[in-house]
């Protein structure tokens, strides 16, 4: 736990000058201002993610990774002095003594909760190898040829290489995730004030709870780094700052069109993230009707240097641009994973249970398999999805009876098909549906979309609460509401501390899990297999699944791997 407060201590410093150094060119330029000092961490981890991903193309993201990344913070440091002091001073005039507290409950909190717990099942499969390669070689031409779920290439394995401790501690570090989530625990505690009765509710507060739900779900996995929670992570930041800024009738563009590009680097993290792109549309639109060209193409511009080196991954490891979807076969190189075995690799995660059926779950209509996965959820998981279908017609009809309103009150922004872009909270509501409906006809595990699970029913019922509670009343039920909501994660989260209490982390974090193996060669290198669940860690390393009748492309390692030519 000590050694994660140190390293979190080194995140809050490189993450805000970095953030600071990117974002104050659009407040100086703009006149927009940001509002929660998180957001410039928030920043710093965007950036940081792509120059990982851009060093890993030339070499491994190790030690002169972080000499270049440290000696880049001092400069931004010095450079924005002025405009980093003035934001210190405004954070120390509006911060009570209260609030300080609260950060460092926080801090604590989610250090001891990245320091012990259980370690995902993937990241014993492939995370901490993922990782590894990028550490010591940064890309390697045809890996997913090792491994196929190399292939899956989430940035966010970047970003936990960058801060893995480059060889300057005992053990691999892996504190991304949870500080992560540190700065979505600071995000909502705004719900303070309205538990406070200082302001009324707003539908922000809905999202707030649905974070806060998330957190503690996941807090006794946050010592993991795995692809899914930061990806979740990302999108209930983005989806907090993105109505908070409708909320304050915002007409400065700018916080929009820098979430969008928030949302494009949620894809990179993981592509099922794409369906809140649709959001994107309400900048856009506006941009384009305003004929604002050079923003438009800063943006555009901004948004394929963030995506960039991710594809170009996607292409060095396994062929092909959006591993394992075969659609855009563009690409004809020596160490192309095969298209059959790519469609394969789709359906597998496309979960609808190998334990539940015995044939091919594609060809299944919905009303076959949707009831056995359904009785196959977890009590709490089956609530979610239930409170998303009974949404599902709920929402659909608020969308249905908004835009008939408006329409019959002739309003000129629903006349043009991108009228409903124009529309932000109608906007979100199509988003919120379209995203659950994505998750549950296309990847139905609860830890591959459990934003879009919450998303839906917080954005449509919490929309009804504050149409049906427009007085005093409203708010007092929903403080009722969110006391017992407290009161109700606040003991399961109680009880996960004193569960988690006996484990000795409490200096040093608690490391990657080890696995027996066996070992077999690939001209020369040695592989090791798993001898158990395909589980391997981070140690035995090269590792792949099962022995693969692959070769390497050239003299060493850094060349890559292929199939074996057919004797």
């Amino acid at each position: 736990m000590l050694m994660v407060l140190l390293q979190w201590c080194s995140f809050f410093v490189i993450t805000f000058l970095t953030g600071t150094a990117v974002l104050f060119p659009f407040e100086k330029k703009t006149g927009w201002q940001v509002c929660h000092v998180s957001s410039y961490m928030m920043a710093g981890l965007l950036v940081l993610n792509v120059y990982a991903q851009y060093f890993s193309l030339a070499a491994g993201v190790g030690l002169f990774a972080n000499f270049v990344m440290i000696a880049a913070a001092v400069a931004a440091g010095v450079i924005c002095r002025r405009r980093i002091l003035a934001i210190f001073i405004k954070l120390k005039q509006e911060t009570s003594r209260g609030q300080w507290l609260w950060y460092v409950f926080c801090v604590l909190l989610f250090a001891y909760g990245s320091s012990r717990g259980y370690m995902h099942f993937d990241t014993g499969l492939y995370h901490a190898q993922s990782i590894r390669w990028i550490e010591e070689y940064g890309v390697v031409p045809g890996l997913a040829n090792l491994h196929n779920r190399f292939g899956y290439n989430s940035a966010a394995f970047a970003l936990c290489a960058l801060f893995g401790g480059a060889g300057l501690t005992a053990e691999p570090m892996h504190c991304v995730p949870g500080f992560f989530a540190l700065l979505c625990a600071f995000r909502c505690l705004q719900l303070k004030s309205v538990l406070l009765g200082k302001r009324k509710v707003c539908l922000s507060d809905f999202l707030y709870i649905g974070c806060i739900f998330y957190l503690v779900s996941v807090f006794r996995e946050l010592v993991s780094p795995a692809s899914d929670y930061f990806a979740m992570l990302i999108l209930f930041w983005a989806a907090m700052c993105w109505v908070e800024q409708l909320e304050q009738k915002q007409k400065n563009l700018t916080p929009f069109c820098l979430l969008a590009l928030v949302l494009v680097w949620a894809v990179s993290v993981k592509l099922s993230t794409a369906v809140l792109l649709l959001l994107v549309l309400y900048p856009a639109v506006l941009l384009l009707r305003q004929k604002r060209w050079k923003e438009i193409g800063l943006y555009l511009g901004l948004g394929v240097l963030i995506v960039l080196p991710w594809l170009i991954r996607n292409v060095l490891i396994s062929g092909w641009l959006l591993y394992p979807f075969t659609l855009f076969d563009v690409f004809e190189v020596d160490w192309k994973i095969p298209k059959g075995y790519a469609d394969y690799d789709r359906f597998e995660i496309q979960v609808y249970g190998k334990e539940i059926f015995d044939v091919n779950r594609k060809d299944m209509p919905f009303w076959q398999w949707f009831p056995n996965w359904f009785a196959a959820q977890a009590g709490m998981d089956k609530l979610l999805v239930l409170a998303g279908w009974i949404c599902v017609p709920l929402g659909g009809a608020m969308i249905f009876l908004t835009l008939m309103f408006k329409l019959w009150r002739k309003e000129g922004a629903l006349v043009n098909p991108l009228g409903i872009a124009l529309e932000p909270f109608l906007l979100l509501e199509v988003t919120a549906l379209a995203g659950f409906l994505a998750w549950q006809f296309g990847a139905p595990l609860v830890r591959y979309g459990c934003f879009f699970v919450l998303f839906l029913p917080l954005v449509m019922l919490g929309s009804l609460f504050l149409w049906i509670f427009r007085s005093k009343a409203g708010l007092r039920i929903f403080q009722v509401i969110l006391v017992a909501f407290l009161l109700y994660r606040g003991y399961n989260l109680t009880n996960m501390v004193l569960e988690m209490a006996d484990e000795p982390y409490y200096v040093y974090q608690q490391d990657y899990g080890t696995f027996d193996a066996d070992t077999y060669e690939i001209d020369g290198i040695t592989v090791y297999v798993p001898q158990v669940q395909g589980q391997i860690g981070y140690d035995k390393f090269p590792s792949s699944p099962v022995v693969q009748d692959i070769q390497r492309r050239g003299k060493t390692i850094r060349s890559g791997f292929r199939a074996a030519d057919k004797k």
